[in-house]
């Protein structure tokens, strides 16, 4: 079941996914740049790549426009049908309901995670690593901070947002037997501007 932080969410999406659309970057540059082009080079051209939350289909263009094949996934439907007329298949997923229909080597998830609450952060991380085949990865962004919040910026309607440190982050991944990953704070252009990527490998055995 739906948290209600995340019912409200969703529904704020679907209302204003033109708005969000329209107030977000449609290229992948700087750290966001940085962080994915650190993913794809783990990979051969074809690896099973999963996107959590499509939304604009930034980084599907990205990642496809590399030689990566990629399944995308999105909550909302008006989010998926506009991800469809440009021309990618898709299929409606919410992460914290529904299963992965198979083992992916990279899944991705940009602006996902810091609409979950701790607990459902811990489901989805621990739902998403158990499906990656040996050596995969779980590859997120996180915004900076303490706590969390309403807030409507962007976008004229409340959405959840829970904030983390990068100890925070260290330490909840250790606490979740994950040992090998990389955490990297960057300031960027977005109206939060200071982000954390994440790239974490799902161990070998």
């Amino acid at each position: 079941m739906l948290s209600k932080e995340n019912q409200i969410t969703l529904k704020s999406y679907a209302e204003k996914f033109r708005e969000y659309d329209a107030n977000s970057s449609q290229n992948v540059t700087g750290a966001s740049k940085d962080w994915i082009d650190r993913v794809l080079a783990r990979f051969a051209k074809d690896a099973r790549i999963f996107e959590i939350g499509t939304a604009h289909a930034r980084y599907a263009r990205y990642i496809t426009s590399k030689g990566y094949s990629l399944t995308c996934r999105d909550a909302i439907d008006e989010f998926v049908e506009d991800i469809r007329l440009k021309g990618f298949k898709v299929v409606k997923f919410n992460v914290l309901t529904d299963k992965f229909d198979q083992n992916y080597d990279a899944v991705i998830a940009n602006a996902v995670m810091p609409h979950f609450n701790e607990v459902e952060f811990d489901d989805v991380l621990t739902k998403t690593i158990d499906m990656l085949n040996p050596g995969g990865v779980f590859a997120f962004t996180i915004k900076v901070g303490q706590g969390s919040e309403w807030h409507n910026k962007k976008i004229n309607a409340p959405r959840f947002f829970r904030y983390w440190t990068k100890r925070e982050l260290n330490d909840k991944l250790i606490g979740h037997g994950l040992l090998e990953f990389e955490i990297t704070e960057a300031q960027t252009e977005r109206a939060h501007a200071d982000w954390i990527y994440l790239v974490v490998e799902k161990p070998n055995k």
